[in-house]
């Protein structure tokens, strides 16, 4: 009809008396069949010019001839019209009958016909809030539209069924149908396409690239008209930005979208985007800023002022029959209600709450944490501490959902409130409450089994692609040529991390659950004290298992602590230059000084003896603990968490397969992977071999695949190698060998079950923060990927310095010393600057 249907009703009005005329007093079936088909697009004509009423007496008409004929394929086709008017006027059940109808008979239309019958079965389904019909539906639709070659039809379907899996809390497949329809050719309007996008990775927890999507869409958009979709652009990024903590950033986009929507007169979109604006707000007054613009107005009666708004939009999502937004309101109304003081209130709100639970883990999430909340305020902690651990549980299930590091470690954002909150309930009760709610938030990734996934083409060769510009970009030069080259492999990072996060979980391994009795029995088998730094209201605290006995003790303020940290790794990263000259006294005297320092406000403390195993905060991670005065010689090991680490004792995983029987040291295979461009590393290997004797086994010119096979083996295994951290995009840290690098993320495949690594390479224990204490790295990825211990540094180290303490650490190793007491040992036989290096997550112990 081309968007005129008063000219289509005139041409269908004509033919159908040529039809009738012709017909007689004896019509053929074929001159019938014409005129049902007739009338049945007539009717939507007539629904549009005239009414529903007028669309039903063409159905009539229509349902007369079909019945004369008894012809199943032509009431198909009128259900499938009917239903496209009832769902135009808003009667879902009525449209989804229909729908159901034609679906029984879809050899009645032509397969082109069929694929639109999905296409409008899914879109309906989605109105229904029927999710897994919508992806069965967009799932066919896709199927049929790519063996027609309708590109636009197949780009709809597989968005679609993409946005109707993260519905249905698939994230990766959601990733996958929406990253496959981007790489169709479809000449068609992309930008709700990559809203639906930003929503999932928001979802997902990746709030940067949901950031940086955003931001991508709204500059894409024509500067005149659009003003709907700019607006849930503007909304999305606001609730990107709160999440992020940006809150000044999150009440200008918000401010934005309430401005355009109530400029184009969208009410129900008016009361989503206000909603949000509250919710940055009220984070505003919790970080004790004052709400809005009240200058020197009452905290309380502010908070109260956005309780009553809240109410308000409760209001205006019942007349629209928006029980989401409802629900929504009720759980703001509550949070400004208890930032007013008036637990009582706020319990009332969240009792109407409608929903049992929902499709999105941040909503579900965040309803929790205000529930818990408002139970602490009016003293039922029990049922508080109830709800919290329900989340924790809810929140590592939704981390099982990709073998994607990257992306199992990214929705843990989503429990940041949690976690604070169920630590702010546990220090009063003391240490043992404090080391189960440390446990319970941290190493998420670490308690799930690392499931090993297929080859996948896709991935090797985007894969194969970034390493040879990478190598390019090694021997250039020109600056220009240098730019393209780094524009490459970002297009091609992007590509390689979307379909890292469309691969789905494959197997059904469970990690075995090591409890906090059991980990705290282990420390006292193997002769350890732990010690696990956390931040709370603005200082360092931390829980200790001193002896066997728990501890817990306040340090000193966080704002200190972070300052000393930043300045010891300034300090490293000079003394490690061997060409200091004349400022080499001044910088160590500086390196000394924060480190005295900071070791009489963190471990002094404690008054422990023992080989130590710390497990720390972000605030002083990645540090050259060897250096502390007390801690000079003496075993170390940087661990995940306390179960973390008894976990990787005990042999109980996460490793791919199943734990594989650790031999004794002496009769473990040793690999040994020498890189290119290191001077002392074939020097280095020869020691190592010398070791190690007959088990041992140098790969040079080493390769990727003999590396990554090592790796998936029970032994150590030792690479000499140039080494990268990636900051923003830490699955992209490499080791350098012959034929290329080896990125973190390339060993998820096969899982890592070597029991001691060694990283005999520059900055590779270094890691990447995320929101939710989470971090990523490569000497990370190869712990939660199942390797029991490892050992790298957290700043360069000049290569003589790296490959005598190697040796030594080797020759320890192999007498049969613990690796944490081995490479203390090591590091304080040659150089202080060795102090970069670090035992991680667990011991190799003879």
């Amino acid at each position: 009809m081309a968007g005129r249907p008063l000219e289509a009703a005139r041409s269908l009005s004509a033919a159908l008396e040529e039809i009738e005329r012709l017909d007689g007093a004896a019509p053929s079936r074929e001159r019938l069949e014409l005129r049902c088909n007739t009338l049945i697009t007539l009717a939507l004509t007539d629904y549009m010019l005239f009414g529903l009423d007028a669309a039903s007496a063409r159905f009539a008409e229509a349902e007369v001839v079909i019945a004369e004929l008894g012809d199943s394929g032509l009431q198909a086709r009128l259900d499938y019209q009917r239903a496209s008017i009832y769902g135009r006027v808003g009667d879902l059940a009525s449209a989804w009958h229909g729908l159901e109808g034609a679906v029984q008979r879809l050899d009645a239309f032509t397969p082109r016909e069929q694929c639109s019958v999905h296409l409008s079965r899914g879109m309906l389904a989605f109105e229904l809030s029927r999710p897994q019909q919508a992806l069965e539906s967009f799932a066919e639709a896709a199927r049929l539209a790519a063996a027609l070659g309708g590109v636009e039809q197949e780009f709809m379907a597989r968005h679609n069924e993409g946005y109707a899996a993260y519905l249905l809390g698939d994230i990766p497949r959601s990733l996958a149908g929406m990253a496959a329809a981007e790489l169709l050719a479809a000449d068609a309007y992309r930008a709700p396409a990559r809203l639906d996008r930003a929503r999932v990775l928001l979802e997902a927890g990746l709030v940067r690239e949901a950031t940086e999507a955003l931001h991508a869409g709204l500059a894409d958009l024509p500067d005149e008209g659009h003003d709907q979709i700019r607006a849930e652009f503007d909304l999305e990024l606001a609730r990107a930005e709160r999440l992020a903590g940006h809150l000044d950033r999150a009440a200008v986009a918000a401010t934005s979208a309430i401005e355009t929507y109530r400029r184009i007169g969208a009410t129900a979109w008016v009361a989503k985007a206000t909603l949000v604006s509250l919710l940055v707000d009220l984070d505003r007054q919790q970080r004790g800023t004052r709400l809005g613009d009240a200058e020197g107005g009452d905290d309380v009666a502010v908070a109260r002022a956005a309780a009553a708004l809240a109410d308000q939009l409760v209001e205006v999502a019942g007349e629209l029959g928006d029980s989401e937004l409802a629900d929504g309101a009720r759980v703001v109304a509550a949070q400004a209600l208890l930032l007013a003081g008036d637990a009582p209130a706020a319990n009332t709100r969240l009792l109407s709450l409608e929903r049992v639970s929902s499709a999105s883990l941040s909503d579900e999430l965040d309803a929790a944490a205000v529930t818990a909340r408002t139970l602490v305020a009016t003293g039922d902690l029990g049922p508080a501490r109830r709800i919290l651990g329900r989340a924790a549980r809810r929140l590592a299930a939704g981390q099982q959902g990709s073998a994607s590091l990257d992306l199992r470690t990214a929705r843990a954002v989503h429990g940041v409130r949690l976690a604070e909150l169920d630590l702010d309930l546990a220090v009063p009760r003391g240490s043992g409450a404090v080391l189960e709610a440390l446990e319970r938030w941290r190493s998420a990734t670490d308690r799930l089994p690392s499931l090993g996934r297929p080859d996948d083409e896709q991935l090797a060769s985007l894969t194969e692609q970034l390493r040879s510009v990478r190598g390019l970009m090694r021997g250039e030069s020109d600056p220009e040529v240098l730019r393209d080259l780094e524009a490459d492999a970002s297009q091609l990072e992007r590509l390689i991390r979307d379909r890292d996060w469309a691969l789905s979980r494959r197997g059904t391994a469970r990690a075995v659950p090591v409890r906090v009795r059991e980990a705290r029995a282990h420390l006292l088998e193997v002769d350890r004290d732990l010690v696990w730094f956390f931040r709370h209201r603005g200082r360092i605290a931390g829980v200790g298992v001193i002896g066997g006995r728990a501890v817990l003790r306040d340090l000193m303020p966080a704002d200190r602590a972070t300052e000393l940290a930043q300045r010891i790794r300034v300090d490293l990263r000079a003394a490690a230059t061997h060409h200091l000259g004349p400022l080499s006294g001044a910088v160590w005297s500086s390196l000394r000084s924060s480190a005295a320092e900071l070791d009489a406000g963190l471990l002094h403390p404690w008054r422990s003896s023992r080989g130590l195993v710390l497990v720390t905060c972000p605030e002083v991670s990645a540090l050259p603990w060897s250096l502390l005065p007390s801690m000079r010689a003496r075993p170390l090991t940087v661990a995940v968490s306390l179960t973390s680490f008894a976990r990787r004792g005990l042999g109980v995983g996460p490793p791919t397969t199943g734990p594989a029987p650790e031999p004794p040291v002496g009769e473990m295979g040793v690999h040994i992977s020498v890189g290119p461009a290191v001077p002392r590393a074939s020097a280095e290997a020869r020691a190592l071999a010398r070791t190690w004797g007959r088990r041992s086994r140098i790969a040079e010119p080493s390769s990727r695949q003999e590396l990554v096979a090592a790796l998936a083996r029970p032994g150590i295994v030792h690479v000499a190698a140039h080494g990268t951290h990636q900051v923003e995009s830490p699955l992209f840290s490499s080791l350098v060998l012959h034929d290329g690098p080896v990125f973190a993320h390339e060993l998820q495949p096969t899982g890592v079950c070597a029991d001691h690594v060694v990283l005999s390479a520059c900055e590779v224990g270094l890691e990447t923060g995320r929101p939710g204490h989470e971090s990523l790295g490569l000497a990370l990825s190869l712990l939660s990927l199942g390797a029991r211990s490892a050992v790298a540094a957290v700043a360069p180290v000049p290569d003589d310095v790296a490959a005598a303490t190697m040796a030594r650490h080797h020759e320890l190793l192999a007498s049969g010393v613990p690796s944490d007491d081995a490479l203390a040992r090591a590091v304080a036989d040659v150089d202080d600057v060795a102090a970069a290096f670090l035992n991680l997550g667990g011991q190799l112990r003879p």
